[in-house]
């Protein structure tokens, strides 16, 4: 007998709808599936979520539910304005940013001023973690965006302290970078890429974030292992060190890395997310990619090694040691992650989000039942990634320990 689906209010139509999958909602798809989404379709979208309890991670269901017509049609009118009242703040809210009545939910935090990474990191404003299947506008503040010098943005990062951007190293060097011109600057705070600022119309009033931060990078380190033509992107790991240092507020905090003294025991099924502007794998010339202009979000069952090496080995592809594999299972038109974005886990015990893998390839069919995708396993690289960092700061207090001492000669009689 199959379940009952439940039902629900469509805005704009007297007809109700019922809950499905996201995937099995061509009228969602069809609104959502656009190079150009305003404010107020995202508004509607983000109305016909179904607000279900988390479903159970045993169950297999891992694919958020829309509020669909439940006579296979499309929406009527698939756009929800906001509030005369509201709306009028919208067109004019940058310059309205700092009046207390927008209920502005910023705090910035300096990371000059005792910020602990190890403590702070992986922390954000929102708790609706599985609601719906667009993000809101302070989830997952680590999400960065690469933007190269084609003005094309693709692949994805995450923000792993005030000033390294974690990312993928097929997303910084090859063939796809020099097409396009190289990497042009990295972009925090992002949302919907076609709108600034971006806002969502809450119950009671309008949530507006802060405008996208474009930065430009001082380096790029890619892993000294990775090989660019290789079929299996190996250490296909890279971190940018960006130009100046970011200050940290609801919008844009750093993810952690994995703990090395308390690595996390991978489970068949146990559960990931991945977020992202569904720009996958942006090199691939030979697939038609999804793109969405609004931040979405997806949970992923993880795959065992053994069990990814046998799909793996029938396409001739080899599993290496420091690989991973999540999904495969579900959302036949659905995809969340970017490339270079990470695979995140929510660490319950300490509230905070971690990121366990790097999105490396895999997703070009996306969702295709029984093949997941490939992640670079972060764990196994955290003494790399500190060993950067490390680099970078003790040539910085050197540099300027020297610009001290020869401030000082200058002042010598």
């Amino acid at each position: 007998m199959e379940k009952e689906l439940p039902g629900c209010d469509i805005p704009n139509e007297m007809k109700r709808g019922v809950c499905v999958k996201v995937s099995q909602c061509a009228a969602y798809l069809q609104v959502r599936n656009v190079t150009n989404l305003p404010a107020e379709k995202v508004n509607f979208l983000k109305k016909v979520q179904c607000n279900v309890e988390q479903q159970s991670e045993t169950s297999g269901e891992f694919e958020s539910l829309v509020c669909c017509p439940a006579n296979g049609q499309d929406y009527l009118y698939p756009v929800l304005q906001f509030s005369k009242f509201e709306y009028r703040r919208f067109l004019d809210v940058t310059a309205r940013f700092k009046k207390k009545k927008l209920k502005r939910r910023i705090q910035t935090v300096e990371p000059s001023s005792g910020f602990n990474l190890l403590n702070e990191c992986g922390k954000q404003v929102t708790n609706r973690i599985y609601g719906g299947e667009i993000a809101e506008l302070d989830e997952y503040p680590w999400l960065a965006l690469l933007v190269y010098n084609s003005n094309d943005y693709g692949c994805s990062g995450a923000l792993i302290d005030d000033r390294h951007i974690l990312t993928a190293a097929h997303c910084v060097q090859g063939e796809g970078v020099r097409e396009r011109n190289g990497l042009k600057h990295v972009r925090l705070g992002e949302f919907n890429v076609k709108t600034e600022p971006d806002c969502i119309e809450e119950p009671n009033y309008l949530s507006c974030a802060d405008a996208a931060l474009d930065i430009s990078f001082d380096k790029i380190y890619v892993h000294p292992d990775y090989k660019e033509y290789s079929n299996y992107k190996y250490n296909d790991i890279a971190i940018i060190r960006l130009k100046h240092p970011v200050s940290f507020t609801h919008f844009v905090m750093p993810i952690c890395l994995p703990n090395k003294t308390e690595p996390l025991k991978l489970t068949e099924g146990q559960m990931f997310s991945v977020s992202g502007w569904g720009r996958t794998d942006l090199f691939n010339k030979y697939f038609i990619n999804i793109h969405s202009p609004i931040k979405l979000k997806l949970r992923i069952p993880y795959v065992s090694n053994e069990n990814c090496t046998k799909v793996l080995d029938a396409h001739g592809v080899r599993l290496g040691p420091k690989q991973l594999c999540a999904g495969g299972e579900f959302a036949k038109d659905t995809c969340a992650g970017d490339s270079g974005g990470p695979l995140m886990y929510f660490d319950r015990q300490k509230s905070r989000w971690v990121a366990y893998g790097v999105v490396s390839y895999g997703f070009t069919q996306c969702g295709m039942a029984g093949k997941p995708a490939v992640y670079t396993n972060v764990a196994e690289y955290t003494e790399w990634i500190e060993g950067v960092i490390q680099q970078k700061k003790n040539n910085s207090q050197t540099t300027q320990q020297a610009q001290l001492e020869s401030q000082h000669q200058l002042l010598l009689p």
